[in-house]
């Protein structure tokens, strides 16, 4: 038997208009997701933001929970195409592995940093959700992104499984990092600069490798 199709969280749109309101509606969440916490939003705040009725959201979407899943896959979208954006820029080139660590690892912060309050409550919707298929695919894609390109620089590992040391190492670094920031959880004795310095310093001593950014000294 073939397996069944799993549910869409929102409902198909066959008009340009119809697609350009669920834009909207997603934009809306997602604006006001940044500025608040899941809990408290509402569909009559996102009508609000998005200047649509609450029917024409319900047209479209089954509710609010089925609109955070879709605002993660559009955050995804565009972190994606920032990384791309980012891993393509000349000076990597011949940059050693430590130091697309050290840049890496800054990057994710700093992205992490800049919309704090909205990705702690998409990872909530997430786990929330029914459905984590379609994010989780995302996810993968962009690990396996990062891990393709530290692994361009493979011959300086020292690790005996070069692949399986750079798989578990940016799991382990970037859940850390994002765990961290989003969760408001950085010892305040080191600050964010020296905290990614020093999980940077983890990730490179476990490869074994020499090389990257010296950590920042104390505050």
């Amino acid at each position: 038997m073939a397996p069944r199709a799993r549910p869409s969280p929102d409902r198909p749109t066959r008009q340009p208009r119809s697609a350009a309101t669920r834009d909207r509606i997603l934009a809306a969440t997602e604006a006001l997701l940044a500025a608040g916490d899941a809990e408290a939003l509402t569909i009559e705040q996102v009508a609000e933001r998005a200047h649509v009725s609450v029917g024409a959201i319900y047209k479209r979407f089954r509710g609010k929970d089925s609109l955070l899943p879709l605002v993660l896959e559009r955050v995804h979208e565009q972190q994606f195409q920032h990384l791309r954006e980012m891993l393509a820029q000349p000076r990597w080139t011949h940059a050693g592995l430590g130091e697309r660590i050290d840049g890496l690892l800054a990057a994710f912060a700093d992205s992490q940093m800049a919309r704090q309050r909205l990705i702690r409550a998409l990872v909530v919707g997430y786990w929330q959700s029914p459905d984590q298929h379609g994010q989780a695919e995302r996810s993968a894609e962009l690990m396996a992104t990062m891990h393709a390109w530290l692994l361009e620089r493979a011959g300086e590992i020292r690790h005996p499984e070069p692949r399986l040391a750079i798989s578990l190492g940016l799991f382990t670094t970037l859940q850390t990092l994002q765990s961290a920031i989003v969760l408001e959880r950085i010892p305040p004795e080191l600050g964010l600069p020296r905290f990614v310095a020093e999980q940077a310093r983890m990730f490179r001593a476990y490869l074994g490798i020499e090389g990257g950014a010296a950590a920042p000294p104390p505050a």
